[in-house]
């Protein structure tokens, strides 16, 4: 069935909002960021589970955690193009089911596009977005869950994310390896797979904790004085938001929104994405060193804030 809309066409009010997601996205981040904004919504918002994205139900506003989601929801229930449809993108992941122009093509159906860095806004349009769907949201953490603590010099380093290449695994090795006198604690899933995962993990200087809950991710925050982000490529990533409200010092790669959302050498470090560790060993030196509140810095993207923004969108 295909379904035309006219270009007068106009939508009602938004009241109810269904924020889409899997059922696999339950325990881990996804999962989060649905149950915090639905939670933090004045809008009357639920969050609908379905692996399949299947029996979709009937609300005045929808919001997609992510892109490939929305293409699946105008498949299964195509008469939401009628309804006021929100869809944030978090980084390319183009593949033969999801291609770049199918994508693109379902993104212009979509009321607006929250994109979590500028650097992705940008992207879009050159790929084929309306510019005037596109809003940049730096999406969010809670302040009062990732609460602040004082930084000792002595505290580890920080890693947190599931295995996959774009993560910078053979970065994530060399820094370790060659900074014996610092202790490191990865957070994550999948890092099996790695081919020197054996090698990483018998380093002396190195912890890995599979599988955590994301409930009881505060616990590993507290322990960190500096967190590396060392990814080739992220949307967010969230996890760094997280460390920085937790009062952790960034030495992160510049990509995602590490750059919106970090000064170099005023409350964190940005390293290229191509850098080597031994550009990186010496950011993650000078993180230690680095004094003041960085806390205080992203104080802004809470929950609330970010909430309350996309109930803005919906009835704009």
């Amino acid at each position: 069935m295909t379904l035309f809309k006219s270009k007068n066409y106009k939508k009602g009010a938004v009241r109810t909002v269904t924020y889409i997601a899997r059922e696999k996205d339950k325990t881990w981040i996804f999962g989060a960021k649905v149950r915090r904004l639905s939670q933090h919504s004045q809008l009357d918002a639920r969050v609908h589970w379905n692996d399949k994205i299947k029996g979709i139900p009937d609300t005045d506003g929808y919001y997609h955690i992510y892109q490939n989601h929305f293409c699946r929801s105008l498949r299964r229930k195509p008469n939401i193009i009628f309804k006021k449809n929100i869809v944030m993108f978090t980084h390319p992941s183009w593949s033969k089911k999801y291609s770049k122009t199918h994508v693109v093509w379902g993104l212009n159906q979509a009321d607006y596009v929250i994109c979590l860095n500028s650097n992705i806004k940008k992207m879009l349009i050159e790929d084929g977005v309306r510019p005037e769907i596109l809003k940049v949201i730096h999406i969010a953490t809670s302040e009062k869950t990732f609460y602040p603590h004082e930084r000792t010099g002595k505290g580890v380093v920080g890693l947190c994310s599931g295995f996959q290449i774009r993560k910078n695994p053979d970065l994530i090795f060399d820094v370790v390896k060659n900074m014996p006198q610092r202790e490191f604690l990865l957070l994550g899933s999948n890092w099996e797979r790695y081919t020197k995962f054996d090698e990483l993990s018998a380093l002396p200087n190195f912890t890995y904790i599979k599988d955590m809950e994301y409930e009881k991710f505060p616990e590993f925050y507290d322990k960190m004085d500096v967190f590396l982000s060392p990814s080739i490529l992220e949307g967010g990533p969230v996890p760094l938001l997280e460390a920085m409200m937790s009062n952790c010092v960034p030495v992160a790669s510049n990509t995602g929104f590490s750059t919106d959302i970090i000064t170099h050498g005023e409350n964190g470090f940005i390293f290229d994405i191509n850098a080597s560790y031994k550009e990186v060993i010496p950011l993650i030196e000078e993180a230690y060193n680095l004094n003041g509140n960085i806390r205080s810095t992203v104080l802004e993207h809470t929950w609330t804030n970010c909430s309350h923004k996309i109930d803005t969108l919906f009835n704009t």
